[in-house]
């Protein structure tokens, strides 16, 4: 491997790690902020959202990397709006709703980051000559 190879497989790392970090935080900005709207929809769909982009983190790449740095960025965004400002105002007041956003949060990113990795076989159509990996000899041939 060269140097320049590595270099930029390290810069894409960062990239998708950063976008994924950003997409959390956008969508626990905008969660927080809609959560205690028409009080069991807003939750669902805040929670929903959550879960949506946190799965589909996980199932994009190899790893759980992109997937952590959502959750990061979602839980590091609620944490900062749960927290009383200058003005003592805080947008994830202490009721049922902000507790189940913030809870409901964790629970989903828990879940999520748990969950086995799915591994995904081979599998070659019916009538084939192909062997199932393209490491295996065919028995048959000499």
């Amino acid at each position: 491997m060269t140097t320049r190879s590595a270099r930029r497989r390290a810069l894409h790392r960062i990239g998708v790690l950063a976008l994924s970090s950003l997409s959390g935080a956008a969508v626990g900005l905008v969660g927080s902020a809609t959560h205690q709207s028409l009080p069991p929809v807003g939750i669902a769909l805040a929670l929903v959202t959550t879960a949506l982009l946190l799965s589909g983190l996980r199932a994009w790449g190899d790893d759980r990397g992109p997937a952590v740095a959502g959750a990061f960025g979602l839980g590091s965004v609620a944490l900062a709006l749960a927290t009383p400002g200058a003005g003592g105002s805080v947008l994830i007041p202490g009721n049922p709703l902000g507790y189940g956003w913030t809870l409901g949060i964790m629970l989903i990113a828990l879940v999520v980051l748990a969950w086995p990795r799915i591994q995904r076989t081979h599998r070659r159509p019916a009538g084939s000559i192909e062997p199932t990996a393209p490491d295996q000899k065919d028995p048959s041939a000499p």
